[in-house]
């Protein structure tokens, strides 16, 4: 049996739907090997919405973590591209995100890019021997993980890629509960690569996608994902200044481990965990650990035939605009939190 349909047989049934969508026919069972490498599996231990699975302001469907993620992306990078080099370079795009991931692009102050955080997939890579030999059986150098060159696995905003496609997807059905899976598979099995970028054949599906976008940048953009991943991003600070964690751990450590120095050290921890509520103001309020910044928007806008969407339909138009228009609260706090 195939490594990645023994990893679904053992996950939970809402997982396991998730993940049946995008095993191909053609399964590329080249990547197997890859899938117990030390490098591949640490993900298994990152989740993938950055923190957000360790309070209850979100509810997640399951876990899902940046190993899922990346098989899910090498996946569908296989059913669009057929491409073995572009489908191995997918699986492994993700091996440079340290716990916690896009929080640590805060913790240096890059709240709009998000890009300081990554290691150099290259160097991770070199760290392990056995990786290597799988790579160069397949013919695969360290020259070859440049990710401009595979327009189906990245592509430049506001083109449609793999990458950005399981982003959207799993988070209006893992992470939001916005849409169920056939919705999800209805959009997916309507996607084809145009040799320059995804693309969709049926107008009502894109629109349905473009509805899917709207849920999920405007999450990303709103108080409750930026109160969380600054809340993190401060408390690994705080860690670090306390010698309790190094940079270097975010790299090595699982996520559970950090958390549980934060629940052992930082009394407002517990408050984060547990709460529910996060309370928007238009003003300051005094002694609350607030924020209130602007954040990175992650705006997909796919083609239809030869065009962009909202330059063919109306409706897409407009969400766009309002995705554009939209602002939550200046500031933000949870009650109880005052510092970290």
């Amino acid at each position: 049996m195939n490594t990645y349909v023994t990893y679904i047989d053992d996950s939970t049934f809402f997982m396991k739907e998730y993940l049946e969508i995008f095993i191909d026919k053609d399964y590329p069972d080249f990547i197997d090997k890859y899938l117990n490498t030390k490098t591949l599996n640490r993900l298994k231990y990152i989740t993938q919405f950055c923190g957000c699975d360790y309070t209850k302001l979100y509810n997640p469907l399951f876990l899902y973590t940046r190993f899922d993620h990346s098989l899910v992306v090498s996946h569908m990078t296989w059913h669009f591209s057929k491409n073995k080099k572009e489908t191995i370079i997918a699986l492994l795009h993700d091996v440079g995100t340290p716990c916690f991931a896009h929080c640590i692009d805060y913790v240096f102050g890059d709240y709009l890019n998000q890009e300081s955080s990554e290691r150099d997939v290259i160097d991770i890579i070199r760290e392990d021997e056995e990786l290597l030999s799988y790579l160069e059986s397949d013919g695969i150098c360290l020259d070859d993980f440049d990710f401009s060159k595979y327009k189906v696995l990245e592509n430049k905003s506001p083109r449609l890629c793999t990458d950005r496609l399981d982003g959207v997807l799993h988070t209006c059905y893992v992470w939001l509960h916005t849409h169920d899976l056939e919705s999800i598979k209805r959009v997916y099995d309507n996607i084809i690569f145009s040799g320059e970028e995804l693309s969709f054949n049926d107008e009502d599906i894109c629109l349905e996608f473009v509805r899917m976008i709207y849920v999920y940048a405007k999450e990303l953009q709103g108080n409750k994902d930026k109160y969380i991943m600054k809340y993190i991003s401060e408390a690994v600070k705080k860690s670090v200044e306390l010698d309790l964690i190094t940079i270097d751990d975010l790299y090595t450590k699982k996520e559970e481990e950090i958390i549980n120095i934060f629940r052992e050290n930082f009394s407002s921890f517990l408050v984060f965990e547990n709460s529910r509520e996060l309370i928007g103001s238009d003003s300051v309020v005094e002694n609350t650990f607030y924020i209130s910044f602007s954040t990175k928007k992650r705006n997909v806008i796919p083609l239809l035939g030869n065009d962009r969407i909202d330059k063919v339909n109306s409706v897409a138009k407009k969400i766009y605009l309002d995705l554009d228009n939209y602002c939550d609260y200046k500031f933000a706090y949870i009650e109880g939190i005052n510092k970290i």
